[in-house]
C-alpha cells in the first residue's frame, strides 16, 4: 500500500505561473495531435496514368532531356536522363548540346501530383540537387519548371513532349 505522502498531487501555485503551466500543457497537446505531418493520400490510378510515358526536350534534333515516368508499386517513379548541354543567359537563353548521347537514368524522388501538375526532386550528373515542377499543358505535351532557385538564378522552362507509345 502507498502511502499518503506518495499519492499526493503536485501543487502548481495560483496566479501567473498556474496559468503558464496549463498552457503550456494544452499547447503541446494541441501540437502532439495536429502538428503531425498527415500523410498525403495516395494519388489514384487516374491521376498517374496522366503522367506515365517518356516526356523528351529535343533542340535541334537532339534529345537532350527525357523524363521517364512508370507505375512502380501504384506510384508514380521514374528517373531522368540528359546529354551533355548548356543554356545561356538572358530572357531566351540558347541551348548548346555539347555531347549528344544520353547519360543513365538517374531517379526521381518525393514526387507529388496535383491535378495537372507533379513535383520532385531529382540530384544531376553533377551532383546538384534540382527541384523541379511539371504541368501539363496538353495531353502530350507540358512544361518543366526549377523550384527553389536562389533569388538571382534564372532557369528558362523546358518544354516537353510525350513519345508515342510503340505498339507490337
Amino acid at each position: 500500500m502507498k502511502s499518503k505522502k506518495s499519492m499526493r498531487s503536485i501543487h502548481v501555485g495560483s496566479g501567473p505561473a498556474r496559468i503558464l503551466v496549463i498552457l503550456v500543457l494544452t499547447m503541446s497537446t494541441v501540437f502532439s495531435i495536429f502538428g503531425q505531418a498527415t500523410p498525403k493520400s495516395p494519388a489514384s490510378p487516374a491521376d498517374i496514368n496522366r503522367f506515365l510515358g517518356k516526356w523528351s526536350a529535343v533542340h535541334n534534333g537532339t534529345t537532350y532531356f527525357l523524363l521517364e515516368l512508370h507505375k512502380d508499386r501504384g506510384t508514380l517513379a521514374g528517373g531522368i536522363r540528359v546529354c551533355a548541354f548548356t543554356i545561356g543567359e538572358g530572357d531566351h537563353p540558347e541551348i548548346t548540346i555539347t555531347n549528344e548521347r544520353l547519360g543513365k537514368s538517374l531517379p526521381i524522388r518525393n514526387v507529388v501530383i496535383s491535378g495537372k501538375s507533379l513535383t520532385f526532386d531529382w540530384k544531376d550528373p553533377d551532383g546538384d540537387e534540382n527541384h523541379f515542377k511539371f504541368e501539363r499543358t496538353e495531353e502530350n505535351s507540358g512544361r518543366l519548371n526549377w523550384r527553389e532557385l536562389p533569388v538571382d538564378a534564372k532557369m528558362p522552362v523546358i518544354a516537353l513532349t510525350r513519345q508515342a507509345t510503340k505498339t507490337s
